[in-house]
C-alpha cells in the first residue's frame, strides 16, 4: 500500500487498464531539446504547443483527433503508417457501435475468425477523421516517420522537414514493474494471462484490450469480463476445496 501497509487477500483482481503508459519510440530520442515533446496524455488542449510546425506521429484515432486539435492554431503535419478502416459514426439511424453490438461483433472471441479480422484492422468511427477531411482541414498529410535529427523530420518518402514540437500519438505499453510476482509478466513485460486468468493461482485481470474480445476494454464489455472473472475465482475455490472468500481485492485506478 502506499503507506507501507499491507493486505492479505485470497485473490488480487488487476483492473489497471490497458492504456497505462504512452509510448515514445526509439526514433524519438533524434529530436534535440529545441522540439517539444508530447504525448496524448501530455498534450491537454494543446497549451503547450510552441510556435512553429506540429508534428503528429501515430494516425489512429487519437493521432488524428490531435492533429484536427492542433490545426486550429498551428501547421500541423501528420505522419501515417499502416492503412487505417474508418467506418460510418451513424448507420440508418443507429451508431456503428450499437450495429457492432447488435451484430455480436463486440463480443467476437478473440481467437476466432471474426476477432482476429477486427483485431488486424482495428476500425474506428469516421467522424470526419478521414485522410480526406483531415486535408480539408489544413492538416499535411506525410507517409512514415523514419528518421530524426536536432529540429529535423525525416519521412519515408526521403523529404526533411523542421518541426517546433512533435506528438507521439503510436499507441501505450503496460506498466507492470510494481508487481513482481514469477509467472505473472511475460518475456515481453506484459500481463500474462488468458481471458484474464493469470497463470499465478489467485491473480486475474480485468480490462485488458482485447481480453475476451473488442469489448473487454470499453465500458460495454468489462462488466461481462468481470462476471466470467468471479466465476473462475469460485471455480479454483471449489476445485480447492478453499471457502468462500468475502471478495476478490481489486487493484486499479480510481
Amino acid at each position: 500500500m502506499s503507506d507501507g501497509g499491507t493486505v492479505a487477500a485470497t485473490h488480487v483482481i488487476v483492473a489497471t487498464g490497458g492504456f497505462q503508459a504512452p509510448v515514445k519510440p526509439p526514433v524519438a530520442r533524434g529530436f534535440g531539446e529545441q522540439v517539444v515533446q508530447l504525448t496524448p496524455e501530455s498534450f491537454g488542449a494543446g497549451e503547450s504547443l510552441p510556435d512553429g510546425p506540429v508534428l503528429v506521429v501515430g494516425d489512429g484515432a487519437s493521432g488524428r483527433d490531435l492533429a484536427v486539435l492542433a490545426s486550429a492554431t498551428h501547421p500541423v503535419m501528420l505522419a501515417t503508417g499502416k492503412p487505417r478502416k474508418l467506418v460510418p459514426e451513424c448507420v440508418l439511424g443507429k451508431t456503428i457501435w450499437w450495429w457492432l453490438r447488435s451484430l455480436g461483433l463486440m463480443r467476437a472471441p478473440t481467437a476466432s475468425f471474426i476477432g482476429q479480422a477486427l483485431r488486424r484492422r482495428d476500425p474506428f468511427p469516421d467522424r470526419e477523421r478521414g485522410l480526406a477531411s483531415l486535408a480539408r482541414r489544413g492538416v499535411e498529410l506525410r507517409p512514415r516517420l523514419i528518421g530524426t535529427d536536432g529540429d529535423t523530420a525525416l519521412f519515408a518518402d526521403g523529404e526533411r522537414r523542421k518541426v517546433a514540437s512533435a506528438v507521439w500519438a503510436v499507441g501505450y505499453r503496460d506498466q507492470t514493474n510494481w508487481i513482481d510476482i514469477p509467472g505473472a509478466v511475460d518475456t515481453n513485460g506484459r500481463f500474462h494471462h488468458s481471458e484474464g486468468v493469470s497463470p499465478v493461482p489467485g491473480l486475474s485481470h480485468v480490462g485488458r484490450p482485447w481480453q475476451r474480445n473488442r469489448a473487454s476494454a470499453l465500458i460495454m464489455g468489462v462488466g461481462e469480463d468481470a462476471r466470467h472473472i468471479v466465476e473462475a475465482i469460485a471455480r479454483e475455490d471449489l476445485h480447492a476445496g478453499r471457502p468462500q472468500p468475502c471478495g476478490p481485492m481489486a487493484v486499479g485506478s480510481s
